[in-house]
């Protein structure tokens, strides 16, 4: 009987094992807490744009997105440098395209917002690329 234990907890080990391995793994889980939300914000601001709320667009980006390029910024200083260089070049780039965005709802010109929306979209994959 003393003997079988070992068998036992073996063959349970290694059943956990094969049951842990078959779990299917999540590619957001290896994206920072900081994209994760970014790319939450981004699927916000776009149901925004395709509802064509302009006050709404321009509050979203001043508001919960207001800090996003310091969110990035700070994101950038933990990275080796090379990754630290283009991080830092993308997070200007979201700034911008964020800032084209509020201008264009500002303006009520919807192939405007659209446009500006699509580099935001843009520059989040890229954003998200730097970590696959």
């Amino acid at each position: 009987m003393m003997r079988r234990w070992p068998n036992l907890l073996l063959i349970a080990i290694l059943t956990l094992g094969l049951w842990l391995g078959s779990l299917p793994v999540q590619a957001a889980a290896a994206l920072p807490r900081e994209l994760q939300q970014l790319e939450q914000q981004v699927e916000q601001l776009q149901s925004l744009v395709d509802a064509e709320d302009w006050l709404e667009i321009r509050s979203y980006i001043h508001g919960p997105m207001g800090l996003t390029r310091k969110t990035l910024t700070s994101l950038a200083n933990t990275l080796p440098q090379q990754q630290k260089r283009e991080m830092l070049r993308l997070a200007k780039e979201m700034g911008r395209s964020l800032e084209e965005l509020d201008f264009a709802a500002k303006a009520y010109d919807q192939p405007e917002v659209e446009a500006a929306q699509a580099k935001v979209r843009k520059t989040l994959q890229e954003l998200k690329a730097l970590f696959s």
